[in-house]
């Protein structure tokens, strides 16, 4: 009797319902009738909620609610419109589900580290014959064969977001240099440090911990580096994440500003790098204001009066303006990270006109190279950078100030080839003897805006038909101050042109010697100046830590993968591909074969002493 009371109940409540609706409808046709019966569904599904918690189950409550959606959706043609919706509601939960799998596998890990006893497990050494052979080429995952256990802690890709992250932080922890640096200067105990500098050099301690042993030991840990992403994170966004790829030069560079910027102003002391390449010494005990009232000095010295004929007795402002231009950039932009990594370059450019010689220096923390398609050695390459170019259509401000019949008849004298127009061999020096030529004066692609005064950024710019006062520009790239810590990046990605998205790379082989010291002193100005009393020779002595490798399966940078080669303090190599560490025998012929010398992309070079 209850039961059909309840169907009695149920049924008449739906046809009051709904009626109301068809009523509603009725004197109101020109709201939208979809909205109107998701109304009606609404209260429908309020009243069953309603009954079913005071009184009883309503089911045919229930179906008459069901037969009521599908019709309505029929009728309203929505179904596009539900379908969207169930898919955004289904990737919501699998999102929510694997966020919470994620959270308890975390929290899982954490409490077995926790119970783990902290005492490292030492392991026998593994025969010669499980070592990495050379000739083994990657598998179809991107990683070496034979594994082993080793002295140093592997890194976790997470959420495959930190495949350029781990390499570079294992070459980093490989500079010998770098570490006892940021302890000797980095007091922790202060408080005005950003947090991401105390959890960069813990992530560094713990790579290197252990690096001194001579056993093999086997960490049962990863290093967790979930904490530095996200303050990295805070100051770049969206930087390190599962969706976004970026290139491990561009995260270096990432790097040493965020670092930079939290360790800037508190030191007033430049580091003995800074201090050593300073020609002048007495200019390092200046104040601020006095560097720079002597640099305005300097710099009106040099304007418009050095020319190939008085090159050699100007050379003391050139170095001092060298110097000033050096210890200005680190008092100003003071770091220790900027004054491990930080070199300078010089820019020397001279009109074909007049002769007239312009400087300008540009600091750097990675030296980027160009890379063409012909196989080559990294020597060859750095030789490159004093190579000579031509620039046309430059105006030079001196040729610019000077009277039109005399700019005339040197260009009538260019016609007749008294003045030389050809590029001198890029081995031959700038400057030897007062008298010589200014054909070998090398260029550069960028031009300084001394000679075209209106311009806003360093560009080459086309003048006008009604301006013949345009020049034949040569410039030379040299190096002023060699960094300590020397880092390279070969410049493999380049696009078709500037409009195209499609980021391509060139697998050219780049002959790197692991073994053998760098020598840098004949891309130094004071060679290309003839000058022969610089007393820093053996600065420009470099040895390789570490090179980052750039794997992967067709010629787009998107897709990829970076692995680190490192070498330890007792000169001993491994492979780092995120958790697994793999021990090199035979460096010399690693550095050999395809895989390291078509992928070799950003090498670290340490000092020698």
């Amino acid at each position: 009797m209850w039961l059909l009371l309840n169907i009695l109940f149920e049924l008449i409540l739906y046809l009051i319902i709904d009626n109301i609706t068809k009523f509603v409808l009725i004197h109101n046709k020109n709201r939208n009738r979809f909205d109107i019966l998701i109304y009606e569904c609404m209260f429908l599904g309020f009243c069953i909620g309603f009954i079913s918690i005071y009184s009883h189950i309503t089911y045919v409550l229930i179906c008459f609610l069901l037969i009521h959606i599908i019709g309505t959706l029929y009728t309203e043609k929505q179904f596009n419109l539900i379908k969207k919706g169930f898919q955004t509601l289904i990737n919501t939960s699998i999102d929510i589900c694997r966020l919470i799998i994620n959270r308890l596998y975390n929290l899982i890990s954490k409490y077995f580290i926790h119970r783990s006893p902290s005492k490292v497990l030492i392991t026998k050494k593994l025969p010669e014959k499980y070592l990495y052979n050379y000739h083994v080429k990657p598998t179809d995952a991107l990683r070496l064969q034979q594994p082993q256990t080793l002295s140093r802690c592997g890194l976790s890709n997470l959420h495959g977001a930190t495949y350029a992250l781990n390499p570079l932080l294992q070459s980093l922890a490989s500079l010998n240099s770098f570490y006892p640096s940021l302890q000797k200067n980095i007091n922790l105990s202060r408080s005005t440090y950003d947090s991401i500098v105390p959890t960069f050099i813990n992530l560094i301690s713990q790579l290197r911990n252990n690096h001194h042993l001579s056993e093999y030991k086997h960490w049962n840990t990863l290093i967790d580096t979930s904490s530095f992403i996200s303050k990295l994170n805070t100051n770049y966004p969206q930087l390190l994440t599962k969706r976004t790829t970026i290139d491990i030069g561009e995260l270096f560079q990432c790097i040493i500003d965020v670092l930079s910027n939290a360790l800037s102003k508190q030191s007033s002391i430049c580091s003995t790098n800074v201090i050593e390449q300073v020609q002048n010494r007495k200019l390092t005990t200046l104040s601020l204001d006095h560097l720079n009232k002597i640099f305005v000095e300097t710099e009106a010295q040099l304007y418009n009066k050095i020319t190939l004929d008085n090159l050699d007795a100007q050379s003391s402002y050139i170095i001092q303006y060298i110097d000033l231009t050096w210890l200005l950039h680190h008092v100003q932009l003071d770091s220790i990270i900027k004054q491990t990594f930080s070199g300078q370059m010089l820019h020397a450019y001279c009109c074909n006109n007049c002769s007239h010689v312009r400087f300008r220096t540009q600091s750097f923390q990675i030296l980027t190279l160009p890379v063409n398609t012909r196989d080559t050695t990294l020597e060859r390459i750095i030789s490159q950078l004093t190579k000579i170019e031509m620039t046309d259509s430059i105006s030079c401000t001196y040729c610019s100030s000077q009277s039109p019949n005399n700019y005339e008849r040197e260009s009538k004298s260019i016609k007749h080839g008294t003045l030389l127009t050809k590029i001198a061999s890029t081995l031959s020096p700038m400057v030897t003897t007062s008298s010589q030529s200014s054909s070998q004066i090398l260029s550069s692609t960028s031009i300084p805006r001394m000679y075209y005064p209106n311009m806003s950024t360093p560009t080459t710019i086309i003048p006008s038909i009604t301006n013949h006062n345009h020049s034949r520009i040569k410039s030379q790239t040299m190096i002023a101050n060699f960094p300590n810590i020397l880092c390279i990046k070969l410049k493999r990605f380049s696009s078709s042109d500037r409009l195209s998205q499609n980021i391509t790379k060139l697998k050219t082989n780049i002959l790197i010697e692991p073994q053998k010291i760098l020598d840098l002193s004949n891309i130094h100005y004071t060679t290309w100046l003839g000058l022969t009393n610089f007393s820093l020779i053996n600065s420009s002595r470099y040895q390789l830590v570490a090179a980052c490798l750039h794997l992967s399966r067709n010629f787009s940078s998107l897709d990829g993968h970076y692995v680190c080669l490192y070498r330890t303090n007792n000169s001993q190599w491994f492979l780092s591909d995120n958790e697994r560490i793999t021990e090199i025998n035979q460096i010399d012929n690693i550095f050999q074969t395809p895989y390291v010398t078509e992928n070799c992309y950003l090498l670290f070079y340490e000092r020698c002493l």
